[in-house]
């Protein structure tokens, strides 16, 4: 199994640790993969990234890129265009193209962690059919799951699947879908009067292959299914306006980490509360942040350590220049360090993932330096 960048339990931004130049195509905010017994790539299409995914098993084998929501009771919208490469559908084969896990489940049950699911579902006479599902408020649903699907053709492939989500509470909650490019009118699927706020809403989203039943892994074997187009409503920084730097570095407000050996005391009481999500989603700050510039000469390498009496304290090393102090490279939790094998400057990032500040301590080390 290949745990995908999980860390102390936290969800880390590791999946850009490389310099920009090299850096693989990855359709923000889904900086973070699960590959369980499955593989997914990012690659160029054309004016946009595609996500390649395919198991090497059936389930529970599962082959898919996520990211972490920084509000989570939030509404969601999530789009992406699917292209399964199949021209056929036999009964008993389906498989799951994305997903929502819920921040908690409910002691009042039912018990289940996915508040949503989209589906490829066999539906009748070798035609597939898209499937949506949902936790439900009526314990009586099996599995207190409601769901419901609509038949569509091969010819529709690659097809575009829109998703709406809403957290509500009694019956105010609600999942939509749309099928197709046009989302202006009614949509497709709808499943209505969802009790859904109990799981305190969409912690974390996916996409990508998973639940491949056996018949179908037995059709497809390693093939691909390809997703394009991918989108959510989420607000994301280090993309769009922020990938180009439109609007602007985040300010240090922290002392220079100018030479090498370097050891200071800081606390992130009265810190900047700009970056209210490091790495386009994928790790929270829940308190005020501590900046630090820091530039690493031609020829020189530097790594810097954080400790503090809070367990959740974390540290990020951000290169200056493509957004808000991102996209990050590094990120680790309280004792840990982060590394800049390449000259440039850097901004690094002390912060609590809790809603609290504190006090810690860094030491910077590397080859020698001067950083004035």
């Amino acid at each position: 199994m290949n745990v995908a960048m999980f860390k102390a339990g936290l969800l880390f931004f590791t999946a850009l640790a490389f310099p920009a130049l090299s850096k693989a195509c990855i359709t923000a905010p889904f900086s973070e993969s699960w590959q369980n017994g499955g593989s997914v790539t990012w690659g160029d299409g054309p004016g946009d990234c595609i996500l390649n995914a395919s198991v090497g098993a059936p389930r529970p084998s599962a082959a898919t890129v996520h990211f972490r929501r920084a509000s989570p009771q939030l509404p969601l919208r999530i789009s992406f265009v699917v292209d399964p490469h199949l021209t056929s559908l036999t009964i008993s084969q389906f498989a799951t193209l994305a997903s929502g896990v819920a921040a908690k489940v409910p002691v009042a049950g039912p018990d289940k962690a996915s508040l949503f699911e989209v589906s490829l579902l066999y539906g009748g006479g070798g035609i597939p059919r898209i499937g949506i599902a949902g936790a439900c408020h009526q314990a009586a649903v099996p599995q207190g799951e409601c769901g419901a699907a609509l038949p569509v053709s091969f010819a529709d492939f690659p097809l575009r699947i829109t998703l709406d989500v809403h957290m509500g509470a009694g019956s105010a909650g609600q999942i939509q879908a749309w099928l197709g490019d046009d989302v202006s009118g009614a949509p497709a699927l709808s499943l209505d009067d969802l009790d859904n706020e109990r799981w305190e809403g969409i912690d974390r989203v996916s996409v990508g292959l998973s639940g491949v039943s056996e018949s179908l892994f037995a059709t497809i074997g390693t093939q691909p299914f390809t997703f394009s187009e991918i989108s959510v409503s989420d607000p994301q920084l280090f993309w769009n306006g922020f990938e180009s730097d439109v609007v602007g570095s985040v300010v240090p407000n922290a002392s220079n980490l100018f030479t090498v050996p370097l050891v200071i005391a800081g606390t992130t009481c009265g810190g900047s509360v700009e970056l209210p999500v490091i790495a386009s989603g994928s790790t929270r700050l829940g308190g005020p942040t501590a900046i630090h510039p820091i530039t690493v000469p031609a020829g020189n390498q530097r790594w810097v350590q954080l400790s503090s009496a809070s367990p959740f304290m974390s540290i990020f090393a951000c290169p200056i220049g493509s957004g808000p102090s991102g996209p990050c490279i590094d990120a680790k939790t309280s004792s840990g360090t982060v590394y800049l094998p390449e000259p440039g400057s850097y901004q690094v990032v002390v912060g609590s993932l809790q809603q609290e500040c504190g006090a810690y301590d860094l030491i910077v080390g590397g080859t020698l330096g001067d950083m004035h």
